[in-house]
C-alpha cells in the first residue's frame, strides 16, 4: 500500500471515532434536544441540527452513493473513493444505513481497485 492509502485508513479512523462519540454525547442525549430547543442554545446545537435534517432527507446517504458510484463505476479519484467511504460512515451512523452502506462499499472496493490489492493466490 502507498503512503496515501495509509493516511487514508488513519483519516477514516479518526472520523469515525469522532462521528461515534458526538452522537454518543451530543445526538442521542434526550437533554440535547430540550437544550437546542431553548432561546439560546448552545453551540453543539448547529452541527446536531445539520445533521438531523441531513438525516431527515436523507442525504447523507444519497452522498455516499454518489461518491461511491463516482469512484467505484466511473473509475473516479482517490479524493471520491475516500469521500464515499466517509461519508458513507457518517450515513450509517446517522441511520441512512442502506445507500451509505451501498456507497461505502463501493468506495472501498474502488479504491481496494486501485491500489491492486488482488488477495492471496491459491498455492
Amino acid at each position: 500500500m502507498r503512503r496515501r492509502d495509509w493516511w487514508g485508513l488513519a483519516t477514516v479512523a479518526v472520523v469515525t471515532a469522532l462521528l461515534i462519540l458526538y452522537r454518543l454525547y451530543f445526538l442521542e442525549p434526550r437533554e440535547w434536544g430540550a437544550a437546542c430547543a431553548a432561546a439560546a442554545p448552545p453551540w453543539a446545537c448547529v452541527p446536531r441540527g445539520g445533521l438531523i435534517w441531513l438525516q431527515g432527507r436523507y442525504l447523507l446517504g444519497a452522498a455516499a452513493l454518489a461518491l461511491g458510484l463516482a469512484g467505484f463505476a466511473w473509475g473516479g479519484a482517490f479524493a471520491s473513493q475516500l469521500g464515499a467511504v466517509l461519508v458513507g460512515v457518517a450515513a450509517i451512523e446517522n441511520y441512512n444505513a442502506t445507500w451509505g452502506a451501498i456507497g461505502l462499499a463501493l468506495g472501498a472496493w474502488g479504491w481496494l481497485r486501485r491500489t491492486g490489492w488482488r488477495g492471496r493466490q491459491p498455492v
